[in-house]
């Protein structure tokens, strides 16, 4: 098996990362200012995953691929 991983393997999991923190951070950003509603009830739950997402997100922008 080849040790060189594809540009477009890299770039592509740059951008998903990237999109992840992006995400992320409106889920927590929603969920910290919750409409009134039936989502306020569960703004920590929700605030914890948008953070997980976003963390997740910021791992696989600065890991290097190899």
């Amino acid at each position: 098996m080849s040790a060189d991983m594809p540009i477009g393997l890299t770039v592509v999991e740059k951008i998903v990362g990237l999109i992840l923190i992006i995400v992320g951070a409106i889920v927590a950003y929603a969920s910290i200012n919750p409409p009134p509603g039936d989502i306020s009830h569960f703004a920590g739950i929700f605030t914890t995953a948008g953070v997980v997402v976003a963390i997740v997100g910021g791992f696989l922008l600065i890991t290097k691929a190899e």
